[in-house]
């Protein structure tokens, strides 16, 4: 993928697992920046330098649209090819006291370390879908884990209706609610000729509600 980048155009591919990571990390930093409107421009140009890997100054004296369709394209291309459901999973706002910036980075490679016993150098030069979707199968693995240790217990059989089922995390859960489907107002001009008739209800039989 080209950026333009004031005169230059820059070959951009997608990075690796850590460095996208890290990506992640400032776009999450970046969309909040957004929420605040605090220092929006400042976060979008350390994001574009960071991913590009340019002195930030050589941004800051770029119009702004150049700057902006940069970080556009970076983002982009970064995307995860496939709808993982895993990346569905609710991420708490909150921080817990042992949280540090770029910890996420070392959240995953602990966890490809322990399951796959790989190296961190590794683990850093995973292509990203592979490494979302190996995350999502070591998930879910645990989950049915964890599913089949309840069942064998005795706990899972104390509720008044009998067996209760271990609850699973929302993004593997099917949706028990139908899509709604939005009304659109459809212009006089747009509507088929003729004169329209409401389709025919069918009968109900004597004792029915």
């Amino acid at each position: 993928m080209k950026i333009k980048i004031g005169k230059d155009e820059l070959e951009y591919t997608r990075p690796t697992l850590k460095s996208w990571l890290a990506l992640q990390d400032l776009g999450l930093k970046l969309h909040k920046a957004v929420e605040k409107h605090d220092d929006v421009a400042k976060h979008c140009v350390f994001y574009v330098s960071t991913a590009l890997s340019i002195p930030e100054d050589k941004l800051e004296n770029l119009p702004w649209y150049e700057v902006a369709v940069a970080l556009q394209t970076i983002q982009i291309t970064n995307a995860p090819k496939y709808n993982f459901p895993f990346l569905n999973m609710r991420i708490k706002d909150t921080k817990e006291c042992w949280d540090y910036d770029e910890r996420t980075w070392y959240i995953w490679s602990h966890l490809f370390a322990k399951d796959y016993g790989w190296s961190l150098e590794y683990i850093s030069a995973l292509d990203v879908d592979d490494a979302i979707a190996l995350a999502q199968e070591i998930a879910v693995e645990e989950q049915l884990k964890k599913e089949w240790e309840w069942m064998t217990s005795e706990i899972a059989y104390q509720a008044k209706d009998g067996f209760k089922e271990l609850p699973r995390p929302d993004w593997m859960r099917y949706s028990s609610e139908p899509p709604k489907i939005p009304k659109i107002r459809i212009r006089k001009d747009f509507l088929p000729s003729g004169i329209g008739y409401k389709a025919p209800q069918p009968e109900r039989s004597p004792g029915t509600v």
